[in-house]
């Protein structure tokens, strides 16, 4: 099929539901295989979590499809936050998604009446130098920093975790959900070290929702266990196969239980289970002023290998 075809042939519209969840999966699948060493916006498990309770539901993003799948996804992350990512060989719809992402804000400023914030972000990593030169040529300019992206090589020795006296690590397969959406919340209810005010909605309903979903194994989803039998850290890991790529997303430990080196516990136990599966590359990301977090993932064994920042332009209406 020549280059003219395959574009005559590409069809766009908004996710309407769980029938296009596969589609999602695997473009995010490709994706993560075929740009590395860059990072995909999405791999499989990013889908996933995103859509943990919503997957049924249409969502504020598009996609392009070709005759072998979806090629580009523009997504609105926040009010006017935007990712869009697409295959190596189907760059050029970086237009077609900044296009849309601009007729959406517009859409939504005259909607809400707010003309105040005109300003549409998206995100790029740094060392993608050919999307930044997209979005410059498209107007935008080079923003706020966004997130910290790490990685670490799975091939060769994993150091077992160590655990103060009296924790252990366990996984998911058949914990109580109850148990399991506390403990998230747990950790998630408690970010004022971020400056952040909120309370998790990650309830026992949703945790159930997710494991429902494809890409979640329960033995990926690691916990310690408090020498009260409470659990108190937690990490979900998402393995992919198809490209050797597992990614972390979340990680939480509760406040009373954090300083003991137990992010790193339980995220190790991970890294160890998908060596075990021969997957070659773990990947984990944060926003640049969680230090915390940051310090946990370097104590984990992972390396900083790119940032991501907000490219901004003013929409006019």
């Amino acid at each position: 099929m020549t280059t003219q075809d395959r574009q005559a042939a590409l069809q766009s519209r908004r996710y309407q539901g769980i029938a296009d969840l596969s589609a999602l999966i695997a473009f995010a699948s490709a994706c993560t295989a075929q740009r590395s060493p860059l990072r995909s916006s999405w791999h499989p498990g990013d889908i996933i979590w995103a859509l943990q309770t919503r997957a049924d539901q249409p969502q504020p993003c598009r996609f392009w499809s070709g005759p072998d799948g979806v090629e580009a996804l523009a997504w609105f992350q926040g009010e006017n936050e935007v990712w869009i990512e697409t295959l190596p060989a189907s760059e050029h719809l970086v237009h077609s998604a900044v296009h849309w992402a601009e007729d959406a804000w517009r859409r939504r400023i005259a909607s809400q009446g707010r003309p105040a914030e005109r300003r549409l972000q998206i995100r790029a990593q740094a060392a993608d130098l050919r999307r930044i030169t997209m979005l410059e040529e498209l107007g935008y300019r080079k923003a706020e920093l966004d997130s910290v992206c790490f990685g670490r090589d799975l091939n060769g020795h994993i150091q077992p975790p160590e655990l103060p006296p009296g924790y252990v690590l366990r996984d998911s397969i058949g914990v109580d959900p109850v148990l399991r959406a506390a403990a998230h919340r747990g950790a998630w209810d408690h970010l004022e070290h971020l400056g952040i005010s909120a309370l998790s909605q990650f309830s026992a309903e949703a945790y159930l929702s997710l494991i429902a979903l494809p890409v979640y194994d329960p033995s990926l989803d690691i916990l310690a266990v408090a020498p009260d039998g409470s659990l108190i850290a937690n990490c979900i890991c998402w393995a992919d196969e198809a490209s050797g790529v597992g990614v972390f997303e979340p990680v939480g430990v509760a406040p009373v239980h954090r300083g003991r080196r137990l992010a790193g516990a339980v995220m190790l136990e991970a890294l160890a289970r998908l060596g075990a599966r021969g997957l070659i590359e773990a990947r984990v990301g944060t926003a640049h002023f969680n230090h915390a977090a940051i310090a946990a993932y370097r104590a984990a064994g992972f390396e900083q290998v790119d940032l991501s920042h907000w490219w901004a332009k003013a929409i006019d209406t």
